[in-house]
């Protein structure tokens, strides 16, 4: 299986990029910024996220960059595929694009008013059906290194989007849920998984994001933990596993065990 990790990039700027430079030094296979105004998994405030990924991508030689996910509320198309051609060829030709339709923070934090889970299924929908012909650039706007354009990430949860990840997307990725258990997390992902391959007549990457917040499991306790935890999910049909780095910050105390991860990275790579 693929692996990625995602940097929240809620510290000092050199120590953003120490995180970046750490996880392609560790052999990962992407790295990932999220993109909202505000934070919505903590308080720190964090940076912008194109701008840091553009950062990154000079800060980087090797490893995929990516948003996860870009919020459609405060985003337009044209604007954001104008964005996503200049990364690609900062990056060498090295961008995922990923967009999502976005939380009700977002709508708070760029003054808003709130959408409902239909309104906001129908402007994904529309948001994406635009950008994919977008990316592919064009004489005045010009042209993406990768042909026919960046791949396109869709994280969806809901049936309507999971539908349009299998009809648009390059990549489909899951959290699973909120506040579920690790028994109640494959569960959901398993329906999801369902849900994406009955609309989908097309190769999609299946990705999955661990968040302990979302579920409560600690597959990077022990090389044995991991070893568990990713056999649930390939058996599942999941081809990529993405976590949040450095993964200590954002999981309970003591249920991150000391260089498992990078133990993994190697294992892999060997």
């Amino acid at each position: 299986m693929k692996l990625g990790a995602v940097v929240v990039p809620f510290e000092p700027w050199e120590q953003v990029v120490r995180w970046a430079r750490e996880v392609e030094e560790l052999g990962l296979d992407s790295l990932w910024i999220p993109d909202h105004l505000v934070n919505t998994i903590g308080s720190k405030p964090f940076y912008e996220g194109w701008t840091t990924l553009a950062a990154l991508a000079q800060a980087t030689s090797r490893i995929r960059i990516g948003t996860l996910v870009s919020s459609i509320v405060f985003r337009a198309p044209r604007v954001l595929a104008k964005q996503a051609l200049a990364v690609d060829h900062v990056s060498g030709g090295r961008l995922e694009v990923g967009v999502g339709a976005g939380a009700p923070e977002d709508n708070e934090a760029a003054g808003l008013p709130p959408w409902t889970p239909r309104e906001r299924s129908d402007r994904l929908r529309g948001f994406v059906e635009g950008l994919d012909g977008l990316l592919r650039g064009d004489e005045r706007r010009g042209f993406p290194v990768q042909r026919p354009r960046p791949p396109l990430t869709i994280a969806a949860w809901s049936p309507r989007n999971i539908r349009l990840a299998a009809e648009r997307a390059d990549r489909w990725n899951t959290m699973g849920g909120y506040g579920l258990s690790a028994e109640e997390g494959l569960r959901a992902a398993a329906s999801q998984l369902a849900l994406l391959d009955a609309a989908s007549s097309r190769p999609v990457i299946r990705s999955f994001l661990h968040g302990y917040r979302w579920v409560a499991e600690t597959p990077l306790a022990s090389v044995e933990a991991f070893g568990a935890f990713g056999a649930r999910y390939r058996d599942l049909g999941f081809d990529e596993l993405l976590f949040y780095y450095p993964p200590e910050r954002f999981s309970p105390p003591g249920t991150v065990g000391e260089g498992v991860l990078e133990r993994v990275a190697k294992e892999r790579l060997s």
